[in-house]
C-alpha cells in the first residue's frame, strides 16, 4: 500500500514537472507615453531539447505573443480593447553559423551570434503602443492578459502532424493576468 502511494506521488510529481512552463514573463510594465497606453516586457523562453534540436538542424520557429486587454466585467462575446498577435520567428542558418530573429509584424530582421542572444532579444518587448489611452474610462477596471507559446502551425508542413501528436512540442507561457485600472 506504501508503495503504490510512493509511485503515485512520485508520477504526480513527475507530471507536474513536465507540465512546467517552458516561456515564462519575468517583468511586463505598462506606462502612458505621449497619450498611448504602452507595454515594455521581459519574456524568458526556454527551448527544450526536441524544439532546441529542430531549430539546430534549420527548423523555424515561430513564437506568438498574445495581448489582450478587455473590460473586467465584459460578457464573453464582448469585443476586446486590445486583441493583438505578435509574431517572431528564430532560425538558424548552419553555413553562416548565426541565429536570425525575424519580427514579422514590423518586419525587422536582426542576426545573432549566439543561441542565449538571439532568445534574449525574442523576449525583450519595448514601447510597444497598445491603444490611445483616452480610449480608457477613467476608474473603470480593465483585464490585461498575455501568453506566449510556439506556434505549431507554422512548422514545416512534414513536421506538423508530429509536433502536434507530441507534448514535448507544446511550449507555452501560463498567463500573466493583471487588473488594470487608470
Amino acid at each position: 500500500m506504501i508503495g503504490r502511494q510512493l509511485l503515485l506521488s512520485l508520477l504526480l510529481l513527475v507530471s507536474g514537472l513536465a507540465l512546467a512552463s517552458d516561456f515564462r514573463f519575468a517583468t511586463v510594465l505598462l506606462s502612458k507615453v505621449d497619450d498611448q497606453l504602452t507595454i515594455d516586457a521581459d519574456v524568458i523562453y526556454r527551448l527544450n531539447d526536441t524544439a532546441g534540436e529542430a531549430l539546430a538542424n534549420g527548423v523555424p520557429l515561430t513564437f506568438i505573443t498574445h495581448i489582450e486587454i478587455r473590460d473586467a466585467d465584459a460578457w464573453i462575446w464582448q469585443s476586446d480593447l486590445v486583441d493583438r498577435r505578435l509574431r517572431s520567428t528564430l532560425s538558424y542558418h548552419p553555413l553562416s553559423g548565426l541565429y536570425q530573429l525575424h519580427q514579422v509584424d514590423s518586419d525587422q530582421t536582426e542576426q545573432f551570434a549566439t543561441r542565449e542572444a538571439a532568445m534574449a532579444a525574442l523576449g525583450t518587448l519595448r514601447g510597444l503602443a497598445l491603444l490611445p489611452s483616452d480610449q480608457l474610462v477613467q476608474g473603470k477596471t480593465y483585464t490585461v492578459r498575455l501568453d506566449t507559446y510556439l506556434d505549431l502551425e507554422a512548422l514545416p508542413l512534414p513536421l506538423r502532424p508530429l509536433a502536434i501528436l507530441t507534448p514535448s512540442w507544446h511550449l507555452k507561457s501560463e498567463s500573466w493576468e493583471r487588473p488594470l485600472t487608470p
